[in-house]
């Protein structure tokens, strides 16, 4: 499904280009308009010094992307990026517009990242003992660098919770379309089959009114970021939610530096700290904590 949606879109010299690479294990394609294409095999960087594309491809695939209705995905351009079938998401730079102090559209594109999620299964095996009680999971933050394998252990995560505790109904707020990675209301990527997914959506918007409408037993959120985000969890937490989540953090020194989060280590509102690191394979487990921040 993936490989199908970059076929949709990438122009015949990079498909051609990419034959020559695992094209199974390509976690990222960089686009740059008269510069040499990088694509990260694995966690390296491979450059395809003989292959460069124009500013003309770039919004050719932005087109083909947006299947050539770019109204109907302005929302997501504005904020940087596209999500597309198969759950690809396609970082966007360019020239912003700028009506009224707020950004409402992105011309003469540059550049464009293009992540390809991975469904790696079991990944998330090395910390279930940790994070699965005996009737629920607990409310884990997953803290780890971009590209450390943060939503693609959350992702397996999910699914396994759907299969140890068939009992209880979790609601994924999939804000970039790629935990779940729906398309037309079908989950391209697994997820169990106990999951309700608002997709698009700001986490706000998920916290106040997934809680009411769908009532989960568990709500899965990926990279929170902001003071919003941290003060919606802990409502969450404090009506008897489990939350499971993921954030940008080398650490939990990093984490805990971070005015808008540190909060959430100080009140406690995780029982278990997960600390991914960049390795050789999705996921890779520094250690797991408590919520006293012991090594467990």
């Amino acid at each position: 499904m993936v490989m199908e949606s970059l076929r949709a879109i990438l122009p015949e010299k990079v498909l051609m280009a990419l034959k020559h690479l695992p094209v199974a294990q390509i976690y990222e394609l960089r686009l740059r308009a008269h510069a040499p294409i990088v694509a990260c095999v694995d966690g390296r960087n491979y450059p395809l010094c003989d292959v460069n594309v124009t500013c003309e491809d770039l919004e050719n695939i932005v087109h083909k992307a947006a299947e050539y209705a770019i109204y109907a995905v302005l929302d997501q351009m504005v904020k940087g990026f596209i999500t597309i079938r198969g759950g690809v998401r396609i970082g966007i730079a360019g020239e912003l517009v700028i009506e009224a102090g707020r950004v409402i559209a992105v011309k003469h594109i540059s550049s464009l990242c293009i992540r390809v999620p991975h469904a790696v299964k079991d990944c998330a095996s090395v910390i279930t003992p940790s994070v699965f009680g005996v009737m629920r999971p607990v409310s884990t933050l997953i803290i780890a660098p971009p590209g450390a394998g943060k939503t693609t252990l959350l992702r397996d995560l999910v699914r396994q919770i759907s299969l140890r505790y068939p009992h209880l109904n979790s609601l994924i707020l999939d804000e970039r379309g790629e935990l779940a990675a729906c398309y037309q209301g079908e989950h391209q990527l697994d997820v169990g089959q106990n999951c309700d997914v608002i997709t698009g959506g700001t986490k706000a918007f998920g916290f106040e009114n997934g809680l009411r409408s769908l009532k989960p037993d568990i709500v899965v959120t990926d990279e929170i970021a902001t003071r919003e985000d941290a003060v919606m969890l802990q409502r969450a937490v404090r009506s008897g939610v489990i939350v499971i989540a993921s954030v940008h953090a080398a650490d939990l020194g990093e984490l805990q530096s971070k005015p808008d989060l540190c909060d959430l280590v100080r009140q406690g509102v995780f029982e278990r700290y997960v600390v991914l690191r960049m390795g050789e394979r999705a996921g890779e487990v520094v250690g797991v904590y408590s919520r006293g921040l012991q090594r467990l």
